[in-house]
């Protein structure tokens, strides 16, 4: 079992909805923000489209990868208030997994961007010493305007975190026991990177206006920008572990999978000096990162900016032993447990 955040293994489950739920039930599965009138709109659409986005992705997985290798991949939206995902084995079947991501995943988002996205400060969370994870959006009402750019942010998140558990079920990470913490990181770092590779391609295949492809540098901003979002989540309720490496470190990641197939389709530049490539991208990174983190730091949110002493330390650990671990793995015990590519 695979969650996006560090947790007991006997949460209490919500049940499992195929639509999007009605908007009085929705009332009732986040009883604890007691959301209505325009916040219980807003979270019932993104709810809506966050599913319809993911059962549609699921599907064409299903139908072009994992059909055609006789395996097969189910998403269950759970009707849960947290921050929780994760990926399983199904118990009928080797090679038939499911996906649980709870409705929280969305809704806690969407709180983070709203108030990212706010120009001014919510007075809010700071007479009631609140934040946005904590209470959601309480300054919203009929006459506020929530753009569709910070709804589409929110959208891309979630697809982000949904490829993070498709990629633990492809990559046959499901299907291998792990011999140590350190083992637990590379996983949890190659699903990183193929979850920012996959973000990077789909969206090519998006049609809808405000999610469709507009160029291989917005697909660039758009994944940074995701991964952003949600590392901060990440960082409010998951941290640093013997199993995860901190948040901010692990967003880089997704950030690298993205760029390398653009890179290789020539859609992005390709520098034959490495150096060279990680100078320029690094400094495209920062660019988009840093009003970003302007934001964060004026927010309920501020404590999790981070510093860049312990990111750095963390960020060195990565590359001198997760990342090589990680290719071991994949040249190794993984290499016969991913789905195999079935050629037309």
């Amino acid at each position: 079992m695979y969650k996006m955040i560090d947790g007991s293994d006997d949460e209490l489950f919500g049940q499992m909805t195929i639509d999007c739920p009605s908007k009085d039930r929705l009332n009732q599965i986040f009883m604890r923000q007691n959301i209505y009138g325009k916040r219980l709109d807003l979270v019932h659409k993104v709810c809506g489209k966050h599913m319809n986005e993911v059962h549609h992705q699921n599907e064409l997985l299903n139908r072009h990868r994992l059909s055609p290798a006789g395996w097969t991949l189910e998403y269950r939206p759970m009707s849960q208030d947290n921050f929780y995902a994760h990926a399983s084995k199904i118990d009928h079947g080797e090679n038939n997994h499911e996906i649980s991501f709870s409705l929280g995943i969305p809704a806690i988002l969407l709180s983070i961007a709203i108030e990212l996205s706010s120009e001014v400060h919510i007075q809010e969370y700071k007479n009631n010493n609140r934040n946005s994870i904590d209470d959601w959006f309480p300054h919203v009402d009929d006459q506020t305007d929530i753009s569709e750019e910070t709804i589409n942010w929110v959208l891309d998140a979630c697809l982000l975190l949904y490829f993070h558990e498709v990629c633990h079920v492809i990559f046959g990470h499901c299907k291998y026991q792990e011999n140590s913490n350190d083992e637990t990181r590379a996983l949890e770092m190659d699903a990183d990177f193929n979850a920012g590779s996959m973000f990077g391609l789909c969206l090519k295949g998006f049609s809808e206006p405000g999610r469709r492809f507009v160029s291989s540098v917005d697909t660039l901003t758009r994944v940074i920008k995701a991964g952003f979002l949600a590392g901060i989540a990440l960082k409010a309720l998951s941290g640093k572990s013997e199993k995860y490496h901190y948040p901010t470190t692990r967003i880089m990641s997704f950030y690298g999978g993205c760029i390398f197939p653009l890179t290789r389709l020539g859609d992005l530049k390709d520098f034959k000096n490495i150096s060279e490539g990680d100078d320029c991208y690094g400094q495209f990174v920062t660019s988009v990162r840093e009003p970003l983190l302007e934001s964060l730091r004026n927010s309920s949110l501020k404590y999790y900016a981070g510093t860049e002493q312990e990111i750095e330390s963390d960020y060195q650990e990565l590359i001198n032993l997760t990342s090589p671990l990680r290719h071991e793995l994949k040249d190794g015990p993984l290499k016969d447990l991913a789905v195999p590519v079935i050629r037309a």
